[in-house]
């Protein structure tokens, strides 16, 4: 049986040059668009469960944000979240999609959640799970704590070092494979790409791109997820009256790639209600 490296092999690194820049991606399939935006810690490579599976139903695109993969960093050291949707709308608008579902895992979700504020029209549906909501609003010390903590591991640990002391935390199946693959994925940040995403986990917040009771979003929780426990995300759902969520049980923070199968099962739903 093939290692999920070896499975990721199937889906090449691919760039895409536009305004200046360079931006990575893989992709696979044909059909209705869906664009999948990873988290602070992660890369493209981590969605191989969806290239997979969804690629019988989708055309399936996963980014390397800004400063990850070999995704060119932002021009600004200190990005809100609308920074990396105007990138990600650069490399759809380069690719010729123009209507897209639309999934952010983690701090891809407050990414997700801006291209939708700013690109309505562009969003067929927005997924957003395991939200990472981020500091805007929290104390100095609180958001400088969390600018400087993933950059100083890095720094400290390296990235398999960094991979090792965090891998078994973001799963609730660690397995050697999937810790082999979260580890080789990590290798594949950059520090000035973790220090931008770490500023807008800090500074910014997803409160500033929701509105009450819109129309096409979806949340998911990983009900064993102790880095955005699903208690949290509830608060979300209440507070903005988000009522389309799922929870996928014995999923910790990576749920996609821990229970794959219901997380596909629920994009499929989506697609299949024609959403």
């Amino acid at each position: 049986m093939m290692t999920l490296i070896q499975q990721l092999a199937a889906f090449e690194l691919k760039t895409i040059s536009f305004d200046g820049v360079q931006q990575s991606y893989r992709e696979a399939g044909q059909g209705q668009h869906l664009v999948l935006l990873h988290g602070i810690s992660s890369g493209s490579g981590s969605w191989v469960k969806q290239l997979q599976a969804l690629s019988h139903h989708f055309h399936v695109v996963a980014w390397d944000a800004p400063g990850y993969g070999q995704s060119d960093h932002l021009s600004t050291e200190q990005p809100n979240a609308e920074d990396y949707a105007k990138r990600l709308k650069a490399m759809l608008d380069s690719l010729g999609i123009q209507k897209a579902f639309l999934v952010g895992h983690s701090l891809g979700a407050m990414q997700a959640a801006a291209f939708k504020a700013l690109y309505p029209e562009s969003v067929q549906a927005l997924v957003l799970a395991n939200v990472a909501q981020g500091y805007k609003g929290f104390d100095s010390q609180k958001q400088q704590d969390v600018f400087e903590k993933r950059p100083k591991m890095l720094q400290e640990l390296g990235a398999v070092g960094m991979a090792q002391s965090r891998g078994p935390y973001l799963v609730a199946h660690a397995t050697a494979d999937v810790l082999q693959l979260i580890e080789n994925i990590m290798q594949n940040i950059s520090l000035k790409g973790f220090t931008g995403a770490s500023y807008l986990l800090a500074y910014d917040a997803i409160q500033s791109y929701l509105s009450p009771k819109q129309p096409n979003v979806y949340v998911i929780k990983g009900m064993s997820d102790g880095i955005t426990p699903p208690q949290d995300i509830q608060q979300l759902v209440d507070q903005f009256q988000l009522n389309q969520s799922y929870e996928i049980e014995d999923a910790g923070h990576l749920s996609y790639l821990d229970q794959a199968e219901q997380f596909n099962q629920i994009l499929l739903s989506l697609h299949d209600t024609g959403m």
